[in-house]
C-alpha cells in the first residue's frame, strides 16, 4: 500500500477507519503535532473565548478540540473522508462538546456555499492536498469573519523533491492524490486582495504556520 503523503487532510480513498483511528491514539497520546500546536496556540493567544470555527480537511479533530477546550463557542469541520468525521465526532463527544460540533463529509469547494461562516477558518496541511488553491482559498476566505489560520508546505528544495517522489508513486500505484507545493507568493496575494494581511507564527523543517487576519475586522468575537 502506497504511503500517504506528509499531511493530515482526509483525501477521500486514501485514509481508512484504522488510520483514523490511529491518529486519534497518537493525539491522545502526544496531543498535535508541533506544526498544528504552533497554529492552536496562536489562535488562542489572538482570543477563542465565544468565538466559531470553520475546520476545512480537520481529520480528527484535533484544532477543534483544543480550541473548544480554550472557550470556543463552536466548530463545524469539512472532511472528504467519512472515518475521520465519524472519528472527530465521537471524540467530540467523549469529551463532552457533542452539542458545539458539526461536521460535514465532502470537497468543501463544492459544499462551501451551504456552509454558516465563523470568525476563524484553519486548514491544517490542506493546501497542500488540493489542485486548485484558488479556489479552495478563496471559498476559505470568503468564509472567514476574522482569521485563516494555515500550516502549508515551504518552498524548499527537499518539498520539492518528496513532492516529485510522491507523484512518481502515486503514478506507479494509480493514487490520485498529490502533495502540491503551492507559491508562498500566489497564497498571499490571494489573502490580500480578500482583505487579510500575513502575520507569521512559526517556520518548520518542512511546514510554514501562518494567521492572515483580517484588515479592519471588529476586535469583538462574532457570535456562533
Amino acid at each position: 500500500m502506497a504511503s500517504p503523503p506528509p499531511c493530515d487532510c482526509g483525501c477521500a480513498n486514501v485514509f481508512s477507519s484504522r488510520e483514523a483511528e490511529n491518529d486519534l491514539k497518537r493525539y491522545r497520546d502526544k496531543g498535535p503535532e508541533s506544526s498544528t500546536r504552533a497554529l492552536i496556540d496562536a489562535l488562542v493567544a489572538e482570543g477563542v473565548e465565544g468565538g466559531s470555527l470553520l475546520d476545512i480537511g480537520a481529520g480528527i479533530g484535533a484544532i477543534q478540540l483544543e480550541l473548544l477546550a480554550a472557550g470556543l463557542a463552536h466548530a463545524e469541520s469539512v472532511d472528504a473522508t467519512q472515518a475521520y468525521v465519524e472519528v472527530a465526532r465521537a471524540e467530540a463527544e467523549r469529551r463532552g462538546f457533542g452539542d458545539r460540533v458539526t461536521g460535514r463529509v465532502g470537497d468543501f469547494v463544492a459544499l462551501s456555499n451551504d456552509v454558516a461562516p465563523a470568525d476563524i477558518v484553519t486548514l491544517d496541511k490542506v493546501v497542500c492536498c488540493y489542485p486548485d488553491m484558488p479556489a479552495l482559498l478563496g471559498r476559505a476566505a470568503d468564509r472567514a469573519r476574522r482569521s485563516v489560520g494555515l500550516v502549508y508546505p515551504r518552498e524548499t528544495w527537499w518539498n520539492r523533491l518528496a513532492s516529485r517522489l510522491f507523484a512518481a508513486w502515486g503514478w506507479v500505484t494509480r493514487d490520485a492524490t498529490r502533495w502540491h507545493i503551492h507559491p508562498v507568493a500566489d497564497i498571499d496575494a490571494l489573502l490580500r486582495r480578500a482583505g487579510f494581511e500575513r502575520h507569521d507564527v512559526r517556520r518548520e523543517l518542512i511546514w510554514q504556520i501562518a494567521i492572515y487576519r483580517r484588515r479592519n475586522a471588529t476586535s469583538e468575537t462574532a457570535p456562533a
